[in-house]
């Protein structure tokens, strides 16, 4: 009787010992409740991994140690923190984005992706930035670039190859074409950076990026760079999902409502000297998730 009764003390001590050990781990390392259902079927369980083009500045580019950082990237941080995952980014070459997104190799496209009617047909998209392009040229603009698209004929126009500013100089070339004027030389380059050194290099003219990318463009360089032109203001970017896929879109959409209820969207805007015309949400409720549509 005294050997079971040592024997049962014994094991209760245990049981307490792995109670009290597995409470103190847990306090230490589980993750605040997820307020958003995560999407089944993830690239990775337990991960939000993401496609991104870290070479579009204030949107997502590289910091310190070469690590991702900007809007998106913070963005992507919050988005999956409601689904209780943790973020991966992967960098791929905006042209490789929508093939690593069809291939699943990443559950979403979060890299700035204009939503344009082409990428539509292949991807559904949740909206959540209003931006337009603009022209930058050397300070002091000595090409006399004001008139878009007529004073980019005959010049040499930088662009992010397979971005929307490569696709609006093909377009301005089929008009100036139509009009008898001569086409631009569109150099396509693999990134917005890549684009800017042209021009500093005097290999281009002038280079297309966003309308939040040229005013951080401008106050990064202090003064080398200027504004020649801006246009297609009120075009839509959003994360991209892959085409018919409601139930990452649904989840996406609900956490990006309560990134924006929470106040953080308007907050990262400010960090990253975003205009206020930029933010999609501004005046409006969250929409509603996209289904199978080309998105709001």
């Amino acid at each position: 009787m005294l050997l079971r009764l040592r024997s049962a003390t014994a094991a209760a001590a245990a049981l307490l010992l792995a109670t009290v050990a597995g409470c103190s781990s847990a306090g230490n390392t589980t993750s605040p409740p997820a307020e958003v259902a995560a999407p089944a079927g993830l690239v990775d369980s337990g991960s939000l991994t993401y496609g991104t083009a870290a070479t579009f500045p204030p949107f997502e580019f590289k910091g310190d140690g070469g690590k991702p950082t900007g809007f998106d990237i913070e963005m992507a941080q919050a988005l999956a923190g409601y689904m209780g995952l943790k973020p991966e980014p992967m960098d791929v070459d905006f042209d490789g984005l929508i093939p690593a997104l069809q291939g699943k190799r990443v559950d979403i496209i979060n890299s700035a992706m204009y939503m344009t009617p082409q990428r539509q047909q292949q991807v559904d998209f949740i909206p959540y930035l209003v931006i337009g392009e603009s022209m930058l040229v050397p300070k002091g603009n000595p090409k006399g670039i004001t008139r878009i698209p007529d004073d980019l004929s005959g010049k040499t126009v930088a662009v992010t190859r397979g971005a929307i500013g490569e696709t609006y100089m093909n377009e301005f070339n089929a008009d100036l074409t139509k009009r008898g004027l001569p086409p631009m030389t569109i150099m396509a380059l693999p990134s917005n950076q890549d684009a800017l050194l042209a021009v500093r290099s005097g290999r281009a003219d002038t280079f297309d990026t966003s309308t939040p990318g040229a005013a951080y463009t401008l106050a990064q360089t202090k003064g080398e760079f200027a504004i020649a032109g801006t246009f297609k203001v009120g075009t839509k970017i959003g994360i991209a999902v892959r085409k018919g896929d409601t139930n990452t879109a649904n989840a996406i959409k609900a956490a990006l409502d309560k990134f924006v209820a929470s106040g953080k969207y308007q907050e990262l805007l400010a960090k990253y000297d975003l205009p206020p015309e930029v933010n999609y949400f501004a005046g409006t409720a969250p929409q509603p998730s996209p289904t199978t549509g080309a998105g709001n």
